[in-house]
Formats: structure tokens, sequence, C-alpha cells
């Protein structure tokens, strides 16, 4: 994604710089020392997102020689690649790799071209989604194309939508529901293939908790369902949520959600209440790309949500018909 189709908003912050002796590092992850390889083909260009839960750059740096200490002093960090070759601490990195940092790392890198990647913060350590399971240090994680693609895409929504809005509340209400999308998909990529596997003869034990986790959700009503309150509700912790779905339905707790959220969608959208639309109704569930929650509505449901609404009106405007 071009960050130079992205405009500043009242949410989204915009840098750019052609000088490099104008040029600041962003303390994100650790200020360092930068020496560009060719000094007149500087240029840099980031975008600051702040969530509720953490710090997002979006940049395009310029070949260079890097030395930080890179990391955070809580929490954990990660770089999710765009466009990326480094060698860093002499291994090889490129567009497939997902760094991962805790605590604090000396890092000496060269970048021989302009590289493009997304920096993020969080203020958790995110053990309890089974990210990263060591208490410091510096992890490569490999992530197959299509988890990959669905991270990136994720990403640049995020920041599209933040680009254009210029309503600060407005923007902080989808706080959550961006960072619940970032965060499955993040599970995808960071969590191992062999790390849901359920251990032999624990099987009724996850169907049990996965029947506390309908009925938990039952009364949540018309609340957003996201992970980490489900997991706080059950006193378990997300990655066993992530363990006991996948191994009862086959499928990741995310999309186990998402279908219940769409349901949920729909069950509103049925009623043909008079001044509901659409919109509001994905909204209120959780759902904050209105072009993606439509997409996975027709999938479901084989219909558009408008159509499913326009049905739920006539029904409701003209009932009872013989």
């Amino acid at each position: 994604m071009p960050l130079g189709r992205l405009k500043p908003s009242r949410v989204l912050g915009i840098e750019r710089f052609s000088d490099f002796d104008e040029f600041r590092a962003n303390e994100v992850l650790g200020l360092g020392t930068s020496t560009p390889l060719r000094p007149r083909d500087f240029s840099l260009s980031r975008a600051i997102l702040p969530l509720q839960d953490g710090l997002f750059v979006l940049q395009r740096a310029f070949a260079r020689c890097l030395e930080v200490d890179i990391g955070t002093d809580r929490g954990v960090g990660l770089t999710i690649p765009f466009s990326f070759h480094s060698i860093t601490n002499g291994r090889e990195i490129d567009s497939s790799t997902v760094n991962v940092v805790r605590g604090r790392v000396p890092i000496k890198s060269v970048e021989q071209r302009a590289n493009t990647y997304l920096m993020m913060r969080f203020n958790s350590d995110m053990r309890h989604r089974g990210w990263a399971d060591y208490d410091s240090g510096l992890g490569f994680f490999r992530s197959h194309d299509v988890a990959m693609a669905r991270l990136r895409a994720t990403i640049q929504n995020m920041f599209c939508l933040a680009s254009e809005s210029n309503d600060p509340r407005q923007f902080e209400a989808l706080n959550r529901p961006i960072q619940e999308t970032l965060l499955a998909c993040l599970d995808d990529t960071l969590v191992p293939a062999d790390g849901l596997a359920a251990r032999r003869g624990s099987f009724d034990k996850h169907r049990k908790l996965i029947a506390r986790l309908d009925d938990v959700v039952a009364t949540f009503g018309s609340r957003p369902l996201y992970s980490e309150d489900l997991a706080a509700t059950l006193g378990v912790s997300v990655r066993t949520l992530q363990t006991a779905t996948h191994a009862v339905h086959g499928v990741s707790l995310h999309h186990y959600l998402r279908l219940k959220r769409l349901w949920a969608t729909r069950v509103q959208l049925m009623t043909g209440r008079t001044g509901l639309s659409v919109k509001a109704a994905a909204l209120g569930n959780g759902f904050w790309h209105l072009g993606d929650f439509s997409r996975g509505y027709r999938l479901a449901f084989g219909e558009t949500p408008s159509e499913t609404l326009t049905r739920g009106r006539y029904f409701t405007d003209d009932a009872p018909r013989s």
C-alpha cells in the first residue's frame, strides 16, 4: 500500500522527510542510529495510528545501516513486513517474516533498499494468546501466504479508515472491533499450526467449555463478541478457547465468533425495525469494515444484508397477510 495515498486526519498522523538532516526516528520500538546508503535518494514516510491498546506506525524507510536496541520495556513489539529485505544480526529477513520482540534486543541491520513495514507495540505481553512463548529476545515467524495476505489487508483497511476519519470519538468507538480483527490475523500468523492441537482424551473437557461459551454468548445479547472478554468471563486464556474451538468445531475462535456475530446481525435485520440500517446493525455487532462484512454475510446466507432488511420490513409493515 503506497503511503502517499494516505492523508492526515484528526485520527491519523502523517510524517514525510526528504532531507536526512531533518529526519527524526520514531521511538515506537526504540531509537537508534541510521546511516543512509544513498543519501541523495533519501526519503521516508510514516503514518502514525494510536489505538486503545497500542501504537501502530506504518513506515517506508530508506536504504540504510541501522543500529538500535529494539523492543519494549513492557508489552510486546512486532514488525509486519509489506515489502521488505534486510540482513539483521547476520540473518536474512524477507517479506514473509514477522518479527516479535520482548524486552530489549541489540540490532544491527543492513537494508539495501527502501522497505515498507508496520511497527506495532501492544501494552499487553499477549502471552494469553499463545504468541512467542519466551521471556525476552527477538523471534522470527515465517507465515504462510494466505495468513500474511489477510494480515496485510486488515492493516491497510484500518489505516485507510483512519485516514478518512475526522471524528476521533467515532473512530474511538471502532478501536476494539478493529483490534479484534487484527488480533485474529496475528493469532493465525504467530500461533504455530500444531499449537492448537488438543491433548488426547481432552475432547470432553473442550466440549463442555464450548457449551459454556455458547451460554455466555447468549447472555451478551446485542453486545459485540470479543475474544478477550469471553475468555475472561469463562476464566480461561484466549489460547485455551482457541484450542477448544478448534477441537470441537474444527475452525478458529475468530471464525466461530464471526459466524455468531453474523447471525446476531441477521436476526436484527430480519426484525425490519423502523430506523434500523445495515450499517448500524453491522457496527453494533462489531463489524467495522462494511465491505468485508457484506461479502461475509452474502457468503453465509446467500443474500445481501439489505435484502434481509427489506424482507424484514415487508413482513413487518404489511403483516398480517392473507
